[in-house]
């Protein structure tokens, strides 16, 4: 059947199908886009800095000073390696230490197998742990307090 048609109109075709699939393509650019901008507006809005800050009480080793405010995250990993969201360079802190968690509106801890562990005002993190603002949590020598 392909041979019956005459040369132009094979080129024609596959001209058609070209724009097709452009538009096709353009399409999906555009609904990953707008995808991916509704995921940013929605965590700006649900995510927002206000739920809560880790102030310095006492900052041990590390390079911190009593009082500094660090942002939390929905979900902050604490500990040395330069990706965790909050870094204490701590000898006494695990390379990933503590992980604290935004669930139902309510702040949760975790101990993720620190070497020297972590305590919540002075008791030991062995589960997850719910958090009251104003709660002490201490990694290594670092004691940081739960702020909104």
């Amino acid at each position: 059947m392909i041979t019956a048609l005459p040369f132009e109109w094979f080129i024609l075709l596959l001209r058609l199908v070209f724009v097709f699939l452009l538009y096709f393509f353009l399409l999906l650019v555009i609904r990953v886009t707008l995808r991916e901008l509704a995921a940013v507006a929605s965590a700006q809005r649900g995510g927002s800095s206000s739920i809560g800050h880790l102030i310095v009480q006492s900052p041990g080793m590390s390079s911190l000073r009593p009082g500094t405010r660090l942002p939390l995250e929905p979900v902050s990993v604490i500990g040395r390696h330069p990706q965790c969201t909050i870094r204490l360079d701590d000898s006494f802190v695990s390379t990933e230490h503590a992980q604290l968690t935004w669930d139902k509106g309510r702040w949760w801890i975790s101990d993720l197998g620190s070497t020297n562990g972590t305590r919540v005002n002075g008791q030991p993190v062995t589960a997850p742990t719910g958090l009251r603002y104003g709660d002490v949590i201490e990694l290594g020598d670092v004691r940081l307090v739960l702020s909104p």
